[in-house]
């Protein structure tokens, strides 16, 4: 499927396979998480009438035209939904499907290194149905593999603050004794509603959603609207005007920040962004949530307690002459084109 219509009406029918805080594989958050260069490539898997699963991929479009390759992320919930007893079949068939459609002629993935979704990978290149390798993945600066941080989260704020740098851990209890000592205030839970009026007031404001293009804002608000438990938490001047904002969402066992907005240009000296993720970690470990995924990577002070999910990187084309032979003209071309486009030259090949 590649229509938004179709793939809208697979939402009732997906609810059966949705566990709790299953956001991030119903079809409503996946149309949402699309961006400008992407299209969306879906498969639905059923077995004897019955929906088994649900790949969620999207193919790579440059200056309108399709390349004809796809990209599935799974290395955070996002690229099948499925029955576990069927998972691994699942992804097989649907990978299969995938690459057999018409215009389609690869497929990158990420999966998990231990996942059943592997061992279909694994299947699937020893039939010798595809070209295909696949290799583990590092953290880099790739403007395509995005990676998500993982904060552990212990049983009490308390122990928490322990597991920290001095440094790091004096100033979350600096700035928040400060900001309290203001009269300033915490603000949770925040109304869908409040929560985008908030945040397109902070951004223009906000050091860091600012440099982003308000199209790659807007998803971020829609990724949030489509979740089922969405996580909103904001901090307020003591005069009533909002200083600083978090949207996110929960998922099974924790949550994910998706973006934060602050009010920099007039309280930058205040770090608004380490008053407010105290509070939400505080927050979520009294909830009992085991850990706090910053979506698209985090910067210090965090950064150095984050962790990373080891991944492994899928490349899969159709065996056919020409496209191989497209691919080797690629390679040998690519080096020689401006960044951005070698960039994605790279990746398809």
């Amino acid at each position: 499927m590649s229509s938004n219509a179709e793939i809208r009406r697979l939402g009732e029918v997906a609810k059966q396979l949705i566990q709790e805080d299953g956001s991030m594989l119903d079809p409503q958050f996946f149309l949402a998480s699309m961006t400008k260069g992407w299209g969306p490539r879906v498969v639905a898997v059923y077995s004897a009438g019955e929906l088994v699963g649900i790949m969620y991929t999207k193919e790579r479009v440059i200056s309108g035209i399709p390349t004809g390759v796809v990209y599935g992320d799974g290395s955070l919930d996002g690229i099948l939904l499925s029955n576990p007893v069927h998972q691994q079949n699942a992804f097989r068939v649907a990978t299969e499907l995938l690459l057999k459609a018409p215009g389609i002629r690869g497929a990158r993935l990420r999966i998990l290194r231990f996942s059943a979704e592997l061992d279909a990978i694994r299947q699937l290149i020893a039939s010798r149905s595809v070209d295909g390798q696949w290799s583990p993945m590092e953290n880099n600066d790739s403007p395509v593999w995005k990676y998500h941080a993982h904060l552990p989260l212990t049983d009490t704020y308390a122990h928490f603050l322990e597991g920290l740098s001095s440094t790091t851990r004096h100033n979350f209890r600096y700035y928040r004794k400060r900001f309290e000592a203001a009269g300033h205030k915490f603000i949770e839970p925040l109304s869908m509603d409040e929560l985008r009026s908030v945040a397109l007031e902070l951004r223009p404001n906000s050091k860091f959603a600012a440099q982003s293009p308000l199209a790659d804002f807007e998803r971020s608000l829609n990724m949030v609207a489509a979740t089922h438990r969405p996580l909103a938490v904001g901090l307020k001047h003591q005069d009533g005007k909002w200083l600083s904002v978090i949207g996110g969402w929960y998922r099974p066992g924790g949550a994910v920040l998706c973006f934060q907005c602050n009010h920099d240009s007039k309280f930058d000296a205040d770090s608004l962004s380490t008053v407010l993720r105290a509070y939400l970690i505080e927050l979520l470990i009294g909830q009992g949530q085991k850990e706090l995924v910053i979506w698209g990577d985090t910067g210090p002070p965090l950064s150095r307690y984050v962790s990373y999910p080891a991944t492994i990187g899928v490349r899969l084309d159709v065996p056919t002459v020409a496209w191989r032979a497209a691919r080797f003209f690629m390679s040998k071309l690519g080096p020689h084109l401006p960044r951005r486009l070698a960039s994605a030259v790279r990746w398809m090949c």
